[in-house]
């Protein structure tokens, strides 16, 4: 089998520069963003033509908050939005700690799949130059993350009639940032460990792209 590949890349040989780099979801589909984090139509152009002029592959790796959290409305935390003004405020923090227990669970489910894409690639003879994901995420952060627990005790706190972009993102994303690694891209890392896979982790900083 070995042998028949590399007779059909020596005769089929093509433009393809067997290189290629796992990005973050939002970064080509800012649609996905939780409300109020997209900071473009589409895609971060920059980040794209930056790929592009290095002559790599992008893979758009799923995204675990849409994955996880109740689709692209992530309606799984609309119930966090203004619980404390609930008659359920008593059982918020029982629920965030499910909450956080399930992401984790299923976290670990997806990152199994997306190490074994990158396992397929490795296999194949082309090589993964990076995984990039998106700093101030709590998933897909690499150096920079935010404080869950945290995140969701503000919005318990909340009014969500009287948010509005710019405050969000400062009390609740920019006030919860701190070092560390998402919850996703910290179960990628023990995924691609378990298979002996040594890739590179870099990060996109949304902070500054919505503090911009």
């Amino acid at each position: 089998m070995l042998m028949k590949r590399e007779v059909l890349r020596r005769v089929l040989n093509d433009a393809r520069s067997g290189q290629v780099v796992f990005v973050s979801h939002c970064m080509l589909n800012q649609n996905v963003r939780y409300q109020g984090g997209a900071t473009r139509p589409g895609a971060v152009a920059e980040v794209v033509a930056r790929l592009q002029r290095a002559g790599v592959g992008i893979v758009q790796m799923p995204c675990p908050e849409q994955r996880a959290w109740g689709g692209v409305d992530k309606r799984y935390t609309m119930p966090a939005y203004g619980a404390d003004q609930t008659r359920f405020r008593r059982l918020r923090r029982p629920a965030s700690w499910l909450f956080l227990l399930y992401t984790r669970l299923a976290y670990r489910r997806l990152a199994g799949q997306v190490a074994r894409d990158i396992g397929d690639y490795v296999r194949s003879g082309q090589s993964v130059q990076a995984v990039v994901g998106v700093g101030g995420s709590p998933s897909c952060g690499v150096r920079t993350t935010l404080d869950l627990k945290g995140v969701l005790d503000t919005l318990a706190g909340c009014d969500p009639a009287q948010l509005n972009t710019d405050d969000f993102n400062r009390r609740v994303i920019v006030a919860h940032a701190r070092p560390g690694q998402g919850m996703f891209v910290a179960a990628l890392r023990r995924q691609l460990r378990r298979r002996g896979l040594d890739v590179p982790f870099d990060e996109h900083d949304l902070i500054a792209e919505i503090t911009h």
